[in-house]
């Protein structure tokens, strides 16, 4: 039996294969860290011979050749810093290590294609040459003095035969030409000769890397000999050359001769890159850096960067016919420009093509380019947050013809527009204000319906902007007011429209609008006035000086010639009121100015400037009452005397379906309390004492019409509620509850008046076509009788009547509708009451006149058929309990006055009610006890005789509907009281 021979001890260097094994990696930190200990530990300490470092260039090279993870990055760095290292300025020559020419030989020995590799092993080969060709230029290796031109040259020509030999790698190949430009320093005049004449020699000057090369040696080596005969002037970017940079760009052939053609084809590339070529970069740089002096010189021949744009991108890569693959080109240029480009700029980058393309792709998911587009999108947006003096150019790119569209929002389906006047400024909102005049006056559009939407989506954006500047801006604190500052520029836009005759103005002039502004465009306009009012009212410490310059706006306008003239045609009478308060006004102004802002006689001052200027505004929008009101308010000597007057017009500016009158009616009522009287607090309980139904509505407003009268067999009455839930079952609910009996049988009266009337109808309609109503006419029997058997006069007659018929109908639904809007008036304005009283209570509880409010409050819970009504009234009542709890009762002097009304509270108590009626009646009784013992600890023997009167009532009288709930509050307030005046 034969020994074993004995193995070989390896002769491999392990620690290096696991370094070549990390060069390979995806983690960064890994391939860095190997990169370091390749040449830390084998060429640093100059330990390795010069065969060793032949094989680890050989080895370094092999890598490049790999597709396996990261191995080419790897490898390409380590190759760059290995050269550095052995082949720089400091190196020490090792002996048998090769030489610069022999680098380039081990380059091409080490990548060569042969014939037995495979299609991915052919292209790995020539990606490793590629690689390794850049780690040799980017080293710097053949830029040190002492290295001969010919060795660049012959990296040159490799990198050039790789690029005419393979399309698909020549835009890797012209990049890093282009990046060997960079490199060389002035002196190297001869190594750039070599770029340009071999660039040219290969036909690739027309082509996309060289126009990028060509521009880069031209920037940096003018004094170089260009070929002549390829770009006129010798530079590609000269105004002449637009067109076939164009076609070049688009990576289209470009052809001077029939005898090009092949070789156009030829350079074509092989498959198209969804990156944009890195020549667009260094065209739009050149143009970016050289468009202040292009600008400046009236010589220069080289093409602006707008007109590149419009020619080279806009026309070229957004064209209509342009593929889905240009214009995605197209996009990561714009969104690259939107970015980079300045400010002045920007409205150039917004093309006719593009914003076409844009809002196409924008408007449907279902879009090649959709997601793209909302990419571009979003980049818009970030520029305008992080360069706010964009924002108005980009808006007036967007909302503005030719290229943009105001509607831009409803086209795309976004909220782009909304987003940008979201975050507006001052000074973003005056630059777009002559803007929006400028689309009301010329929609752009002849059909009045269509300049009809332009116009109010105008107001709607100037509506949101205002809304959505910064309070700074909004608020106005000085006196005398000022006429400057955005949001006065929006208010005299809006006035404009709003209250004057532009229409007739001369022809020619600017300000004629085309079309004309429409009735329903001037009351849009109002409507958006009240809109900003209510905005501004709300955001300003003096509510009352919005609406007084308001006022002034209207009032310069009005003398001045080119505004049009005043649509409010008004007598002498009226002017000489408006005239009157005019006058008023700036004497209330003066005064405000002497008085301190926090006193009380301060308040009711612009409190009144408020009033006055609500009410002059309402004659500007042709109130018929407002003429009226202000003659009242004229005569008002002061404050405290016209109280009730002051009532009745905050009453009328309540009944508006207005939330800005509903705010400032509260303002102004908050800071005239304490000057309201009874005879202002009864006007305000009569609208509590209202019908919720036609007549009542004709009652509150002075309806003088014969159609407002309906009898009773019309109406649904009023009743109450002992009587709308005779024999219902005791709910146990809480104030959300009450009045949902009422409600509940109008609504079944309400549904069984429907079904006589449909029935009547059914009738007369059944007797018009001669058949029998309802399921009658399925069961008769067949008379014989058909349609046929009628003649034309007979079918003329029938048609006739069944028109009446139907005519008949339609009166019915209408008086229905007629009810129905009078109920929710009537309950809306009862409501605003609510509210006011709400601010009395809590104002003025101490005050005795505030004891009034109990007994029309708990008539109004118990009356109403609105749950709405019947909750605020309860509110109304739980807040004023809660007030006099904590801050005290009202002091009296006369306590018959206080027993009776607590008696007439005990009688409402005896009435049908719901639970939140009971809480109300309870409150109050209690409230009124308060108040009585508060004043004279004896009234409470008196009391006890009125809560036992009422109990007794409650045990004998089967029509007493007091609820137990009443005596156990009764009860619960008494041993209270008695504990706290009795502690143990």
């Amino acid at each position: 039996m034969s020994k074993k021979r004995p193995r070989e001890r390896s002769t491999v260097d392990t620690h290096l294969v696991e370094i070549y094994e990390d060069l390979a990696s995806e983690d960064e930190k890994i391939l860095l860290n190997a990169a370091h200990s390749l040449l830390t530990e084998f060429v640093h300490q100059e330990k390795a011979s010069g065969e060793q470092l032949n094989e680890i260039l050989r080895r370094l090279i092999r890598g490049l050749c790999s597709s396996r993870k990261a191995a080419r990055l790897g490898f390409s760095v380590a190759l760059t810093e290995f050269l550095v290292e052995v082949f720089g300025h400091n190196h020490k020559h090792v002996e048998g290590f090769q030489n610069m020419t022999e680098l380039l030989e081990t380059l091409k020995v080490q990548t060569h294609v042969t014939g037995s590799l495979s299609g991915q092993e052919e292209r790995d080969h020539q990606f490793g040459r590629l690689f390794g060709a850049e780690a040799i230029i980017k080293s710097k290796i053949l830029l040190q003095p002492d290295v001969p031109v010919d060795i660049w040259d012959h990296i040159l020509d490799i990198i050039y035969e790789l690029a005419m030999k393979k399309p698909w790698l020549r835009e890797e190949c012209g990049f890093i030409l282009f990046t060997s430009v960079q490199l060389l320093q002035k002196q190297d005049t001869e190594r750039a000769q070599s770029v340009i004449d071999k660039l040219h020699t290969n036909g690739l000057s027309r082509t996309s890397e060289g126009v990028a090369i060509w521009i880069s040696l031209y920037a940096n080596f003018p004094d170089l000999r260009f070929p002549s005969g390829i770009w006129h002037r010798e530079t590609p970017l000269n105004h002449k050359e637009i067109k076939r940079l164009a076609r070049i760009l688009k990576e289209a052939p470009v052809t001077e001769s029939t005898d090009d053609v092949a070789e156009a084809k030829h350079l074509q590339k092989g498959a198209w890159s969804s990156n944009v070529h890195f020549a667009w970069d260094v065209i739009l740089t050149k143009l970016l850096a050289s468009e202040p002096a292009i600008k400046n010189s009236e010589k220069s021949k080289n093409v602006s960067f707008s007109k590149f744009w419009e020619q080279c991108v806009d026309d070229n890569l957004f064209a209509a016919a342009s593929s889905d693959e240009r214009k995605y080109w197209g996009f990561q240029l714009f969104q690259r420009m939107i970015t980079n480009a300045p400010t002045h700029l920007i409205p150039y980058i917004f093309s006719k093509n593009f914003m076409r393309c844009l809002m196409n792709q924008l408007a449907s998911p279902e879009r090649y380019l959709h997601r793209t587009a909302e990419r571009a999108k979003k980049t818009i947006l970030a520029r305008t947050r992080s360069s706010p003096d964009v924002k108005p150019l980009v808006l007036t790119a967007l909302l503005m013809r030719p290229y943009g569209d105001l509607h831009f929002d409803k086209i795309t389906k976004t909220k782009t527009v909304e987003s940008l006047l979201a975050h507006i400024d001052d000074s973003t909102l005056k630059h777009m204000i002559p803007i929006y005049d400028e689309l009301v006056l010329r929609p752009g559009v002849q059909d009045d319906k269509a300049a009809t939407s332009t116009r109010i989506t105008v107001a709607d954006q100037l509506v949101s902007a205002v809304r959505n500047l910064p309070a700074e801006d909004t608020e106005y604190d000085s006196e005398p007011l000022s006429l400057v500052g955005v949001v006065p520029m929006v208010l005299t836009l809006m006035v404009k429209y709003a209250y004057f005759d532009l229409n007739d103005v001369p022809e020619g002039q600017n300000n004629k609008p085309s079309p004309p502004i429409s009735q329903a465009s001037r009351n849009m306009f109002r409507s958006r006035i009240s809109s900003c009012l209510t905005h501004l009212t709300a955001q300003s410490k003096d509510r009352g000086l919005v609406p007084y310059h308001l006022m002034l706006v209207i009032r310069s306008h009005e003398e001045r010639s080119e505004s049009g003239g005043l649509l409010l045609v008004v007598d002498d009478t009226v002017r000489e009121v408006m005239k009157t308060t005019h006058k008023r006004m700036k004497e209330i102004t003066l005064e405000i100015a002497k008085t301190p802002q926090d006193s009380s006689w301060g308040k009711h001052l612009r409190s009144l400037r408020l009033l006055y200027s609500l009410t002059f505004l309402q004659v500007y929008n042709e109130d018929a009452e407002a003429v009226s009101m202000l003659e009242e308010l004229n005569d008002i000597e002061n404050v405290q005397e016209g109280s009730a007057t002051l009532v009745e017009v905050l009453l009328s500016f309540s009944s508006k379906p207005s939330q800005l009158f509903r705010r400032l009616t509260q303002q102004v009522f908050a800071a005239c309390a304490s000057f309201i009287d009874e005879v202002g607090l009864q006007s305000m309980f009569k609208v509590l004492e209202a019908k919720e139904n036609l007549s009542g509505q004709a009652e509150m407003f002075e309806q003088e019409n014969e159609e407002a009268s309906v009898s009773e067999e019309d109406e649904v009455e009023m009743v109450d509620m002992e009587d709308a839930t005779a024999g219902g079952p005791e709910e146990d609910g809480d104030s959300s509850d009450t009045g949902s009996d009422g409600t509940s049988e109008s609504t079944e009266s309400d549904s069984d008046a429907n079904d006589s009337e449909l029935a009547a109808f059914n009738a007369k309609l059944a007797q018009a076509l001669g058949t029998r109503p309802g399921n009658e006419d399925l069961t008769a029997e067949d008379s014989g009788g058909s349609d046929e058997d009628m003649n034309s006069e007979q079918m003329e007659a029938l048609d006739d009547h069944l028109k009446e018929v139907f005519r008949e109908r339609k009166k019915v639904n209408g008086k229905k509708t007629e009810k129905k809007d009078a109920k929710e008036t009537i309950v809306n304005f009862k409501c605003r009451v609510l509210d006011l009283l709400e601010i009395y209570v809590k104002q003025q509880h101490g005050n005795r006149l505030a004891l009034s409010l109990l007994l029309p409050l708990l008539q109004c819970i118990r009356k109403t058929t609105s749950l709405l009504v019947s909750s605020k009234a309860c509110n109304v009542m739980r807040e004023y309990a809660r007030v006099c709890k904590s801050d005290g009762v009202p002091g009296i002097e006369d306590t018959d006055a206080i027993f009776d009304l607590l008696e007439s509270v005990h009688a409402e108590a005896m009435k049908e009610g719901s639970n939140a009626y009971v809480s109300a009646y309870s409150q109050a009784s209690l409230l009124l006890v308060k108040v009585l013992v508060a004043h004279d600890r004896e009234c409470f023997r008196r009391v006890l005789r009125i809560y036992g009167d009422t109990q007794e009532k409650f045990f004998f009288d089967a029509n007493c509907k007091v609820k137990p709930a009443f005596f156990t509050d009764w009860q619960n307030w008494f041993t209270q009281a008695r504990s706290n005046s009795f502690p143990a």
